[in-house]
């Protein structure tokens, strides 16, 4: 059910829908408004060859706002797309931070006439996000960002922005794998949205209070590392931040990255908290001797990706 103060917002959903948007309309990025919130290194290449190929998974998106927050989403006549208030009157909609959903590499960040304040980042497995009538942006393109990085903050830019303070969010798979994803319009490679596991899709849908759990206290894997290992600003930096102990330790999530050897190669990178230097950082899979297979903590899982 709609409720009442969401009438003027399905007027913005409506007229959002005819966007005719998708990054070749464009109108020329402008810059950031602040410092990148990340490591500016990109750990996803573009596509080496066009043509569609077979889908791949997509990360396990979570809600672009803080732990614990409650939202409304809506699909009004734009699905899969969805506009985002929040809950339980719309009060601090406006301003509320935007966080990435997942991991990923800022590939826009720019003013659009009828968007606004744009942001499009592209996640593992050729899928992205985009994020439009932000108040203001917080990335810069090419800037690599983990989950739960603020991005920039919600509002209500844009001639269809119609003044009325929500975010327009959309999920997208580069499903004729030329490394980039259109928005804005229905005939964009737009997909159904997804949220910790759940799926949000369906014309003129609504569900109320939708929980965020992006950049909930993380949980720990145990691993054992064959060596004192030193740490890295990211996955792909080769800036040393401080050093994690030998032993039983634990860390939060993995990443593809460049390689490093220690006894066998790995491209896989844990993040962690360390024993001296920064209070986090990215240590090379390799110091837990298991060469280059997808890491696992010591009750056998994969650890998962950031």
């Amino acid at each position: 059910m709609r409720t009442p103060q969401l009438n003027r917002l399905l007027v913005a959903g409506a007229a959002t829908a005819a966007l005719g948007g998708g990054l070749v309309a464009a109108t020329p990025a402008t810059a950031a408004t602040a410092t990148p919130a990340a490591p500016a290194a990109p750990t996803t290449a573009a596509a080496t060859a066009s043509g569609p190929a077979k889908a791949q998974a997509a990360p396990k998106f979570q809600l672009p706002f803080a732990c614990g927050q409650k939202w409304q989403l809506n699909t009004w006549g734009h699905s899969p797309a969805l506009d985002m208030v929040k809950e339980p009157t719309q009060h601090g909609t406006e301003g509320a931070a935007l966080l990435a959903p997942a991991s990923g590499t800022v590939v826009a960040s720019f003013r659009h006439d009828n968007g606004g304040h744009v942001v499009q980042i592209r996640h593992t497995g050729r899928h992205y996000t985009t994020y439009l009538h932000m108040k203001y942006r917080s990335v810069s393109k090419g800037t690599w960002i983990a989950k739960g990085t603020k991005i920039g903050a919600v509002g209500k830019t844009g001639k269809l922005g119609n003044n009325h303070p929500h975010l327009h969010y959309e999920q997208g798979y580069d499903k004729n794998n030329n490394g980039s994803v259109t928005w804005g319009s229905p005939a964009a490679e737009r997909v159904a949205a997804s949220f910790n596991g759940k799926k949000y899709t369906g014309k003129l849908k609504q569900w109320d209070n939708v929980k965020s759990a992006n950049k909930c206290a993380p949980k720990k894997y145990y691993v054992t590392t064959k060596a004192a290992a030193t740490a890295y600003a990211s996955p792909t930096s080769k800036k040393a931040v401080g050093r994690l102990g030998k032993g039983r330790s634990y860390v939060f999530c993995a990443a593809k990255g460049r390689s490093f050897s220690y006894k066998g190669t790995s491209k896989y990178w844990l993040y962690t908290e360390l024993d001296s230097g920064s209070k986090s950082g990215w240590v090379s899979a390799a110091y837990l001797g298991k060469g280059g297979a997808r890491p696992k903590d010591l009750a056998g899982r994969h650890i998962p990706y950031c």
